[in-house]
């Protein structure tokens, strides 16, 4: 939360934030020193408890203000809530609507990203990857030529030769990028 950065006491933050467990409130302070209340609301109040209220935040400073959270009363739901913080007696507000998850919960969850989505490569032939086929039909092709060079002495057939190592380096090159 950041305080006296938009005007004089105000508090400015996120209006939406999501936890799993304990946590803690973090105020940065831009300029006078000043007393932040916080509280919350009764459905959040059931399971986190506020280290103090009302705390002194000191001038051009920060303070960290810690809400525990008993994960035995989330009981593996998540519970919504608000965490009101005000100043100035009231007359500054900033509501933070807060859900809170079950670290029990959480822990058996499974991380899902673009990995999943492509095809296991563990039994991998030359037709399943176009540039192993290409690779090695290009291999045959300087076999052949160096054959052909070997047998036919001609000029015109080592340029040929020459023509087809030219043409396998551009793959090798492109499918190697």
């Amino acid at each position: 939360m950041r305080i006296n950065r938009e005007g004089r006491r105000e508090l400015s933050g996120p209006d939406t934030v999501d936890v799993t467990g304990s946590f803690d409130v973090r105020f940065v302070n831009h300029g006078e020193a000043l007393h932040v209340h916080l509280s919350a609301d009764e459905s959040l109040s059931r399971v986190a408890t506020v280290d103090a209220g009302n705390r002194h935040v000191p001038g051009n400073g920060e303070r960290r203000v810690r809400i525990d959270v008993d994960s035995d009363a989330l009981d593996g739901d998540s519970v919504f809530g608000t965490l009101e913080m005000t100043t100035s007696y009231g007359a500054k507000q900033h509501l933070v609507d807060v859900e809170i998850t079950d670290p029990a919960v959480t822990r058996t969850t499974v991380d899902i990203d673009q990995s999943l989505a492509e095809p296991s490569r563990s039994n991998v032939t030359l037709f399943d990857r176009p540039e192993l086929f290409v690779l090695g039909l290009g291999l045959v092709a300087v076999v052949l030529a160096a054959l052909t060079a070997a047998v036919v002495d001609d000029s015109l057939v080592g340029a040929g030769v020459g023509v087809v190592l030219a043409g396998v380096a551009v793959a090798l090159v492109l499918i190697l990028r």
